[in-house]
């Protein structure tokens, strides 16, 4: 067994997290706010609760903060107060709340609102009632795609941030986090890693990535997005370990909490700061998947969530565009360019960046990629015989140790930084 490689390039609280892409609740799915705990199969049968789920931040129009010197009922979470009639978008901003761990208090417009440390107006609501002075805190006004006005009201409300729902959902649910969480390096970054074709090593690459991150001392979780590849767990020689795994999330309902699913993940004994979630081998019904409440609450958790997304396949690419960046591996040959061409229209809008990977059998160089694709690769990982068998005796991750693939999986990394980070004169500032 290697020993934890620690390169000095990255600390946890170096890892890119000014970026852009966006995580939108699941808001379309109501059920998934109706509070409840999920039950884990174990041995024989046996189940284990564990709490997962909170209803608490739901619709709490009738609840109260706390007692009169203001103090929140919720932790240290931030008590936000919102007024709307809007019940979709009601229950929109409680699933963000319970993401943030924050306490929700829902008024009808014109209503006292008590004090508050975040109130959030609907500028619908203000149409009819416009906006009391009880609430204290900050201000942010709520709007959709199609509100008409919204900045015309922001200025009026003396210049308060603006958030267009559902896409600035991330950046709502990094608002109303704690301020204990923005000291930390503020919300994680999520890159997905998708397969321009089958066998290239997409999977490999994607635990690569998670126990490099989690080796410089981030706090790392792998996904598996790919329901159909019977599990990374048998990558990581991690099978037979009873824990939490996606289909105990799909039989679960109610708002999902980051603080709450994050020590109910299964970690790695050699990896103290990295933690995975897996599918299983088992044949799976056809269910509604949480998976952008999962990515939400990771994100928030974590400072690097890393997403095997399996082979990109038409029609099945909604996850990547959730994603800060999307890593598409694809093998030296000429059907793997045309392949990856292909595959990044297919992710469009995802930024898509690529790795060359395998052995050059057909003079696939990065100049041949550049021109093809439009893009440079931002790494290349090479072939490598014993890779196979590594996979199938679960000890992918030792051989990923070695020398030649830890510098190019660090170099990757390097390269996204550059990607996420962007800093005058091309060096890394703040980065990973």
């Amino acid at each position: 067994m290697n020993t934890t490689r620690t390169s000095g390039r990255r600390s946890a609280g170096e890892f890119p997290h000014e970026v852009t892409g966006e995580v939108p609740w699941s808001a379309e799915h109501p059920q998934q706010h109706a509070g409840a705990t999920v039950e884990r199969p174990g041995r024989g049968g046996q189940t284990h609760p564990g709490t997962l789920y909170d209803d608490s931040s739901g619709d709490s129009s009738g609840e109260s903060f706390g007692d009169s010197n203001g103090d929140s009922n919720d932790g240290e979470g931030l008590r936000v107060g919102l007024q709307t009639e809007d019940s979709a978008l009601r229950h929109l901003v409680s699933g963000i709340c319970a993401s943030a761990g924050a306490t929700l208090k829902v008024s009808v417009a014109g209503a006292a609102v008590g004090a508050v440390d975040v109130q959030l107006y609907d500028v619908r609501s203000l149409a009819t009632a416009g906006i009391r002075d009880d609430a204290g805190g900050e201000v942010v006004l709520l709007g959709r795609p199609e509100d008409s006005g919204l900045w015309d009201a922001a200025a009026l409300l003396g210049g308060c941030p603006v958030a267009v729902l559902p896409e600035a959902e991330a950046w709502l649910a990094d608002r109303l986090s704690p301020r204990a969480q923005e000291s930390a390096g503020g919300p994680g970054v999520v890159v997905g890693v998708a397969g321009a074709a089958g066998g290239v090593g997409t999977s490999t690459l994607a635990c690569w990535l998670a126990a490099d991150a989690a080796d410089n001392g981030a706090r790392t979780v792998l996904v598996d997005a790919d329901p159909d590849g019977c599990g990374l767990d048998v990558l990581l020689g991690l099978e037979a370990v009873d824990a939490l795994r996606w289909p105990d999330l799909c039989r679960s309902n109610g708002v999902l909490r980051a603080e709450q699913l994050w020590p109910l993940l299964p970690g790695h004994v050699d990896h103290d700061d990295l933690r995975w979630l897996s599918w299983d081998r088992a044949p799976h019904p056809p269910v509604q998947v949480p998976w952008l409440p999962v990515l939400a609450a990771l994100r928030t958790a974590a400072h690097a969530v890393v997403v095997d997304l399996g082979r990109v396949a038409a029609g099945d690419t909604a996850l990547a565009t959730h994603c800060d960046v999307v890593l598409l591996t694809l093998p030296r040959t000429v059907r793997g360019v045309l392949a990856a061409h292909r595959a990044t229209e297919l992710l469009a809008p995802a930024r898509v960046e690529c790795v060359l990977c395998g052995v050059d059998v057909a003079d696939v160089d990065d100049a041949l990629v550049t021109e093809a694709l439009g893009r440079e690769p931002v790494g290349h990982i090479r072939f490598d015989g014993r890779v196979p068998e590594a996979a199938e005796t679960g000890r992918l991750l030792d051989r990923g140790g070695k020398r030649p693939h830890a510098q190019s999986v660090s170099q990757i990394w390097d390269e996204l930084t550059n990607v996420l980070s962007p800093v005058s004169g091309g060096t890394r500032g703040g980065g990973f």
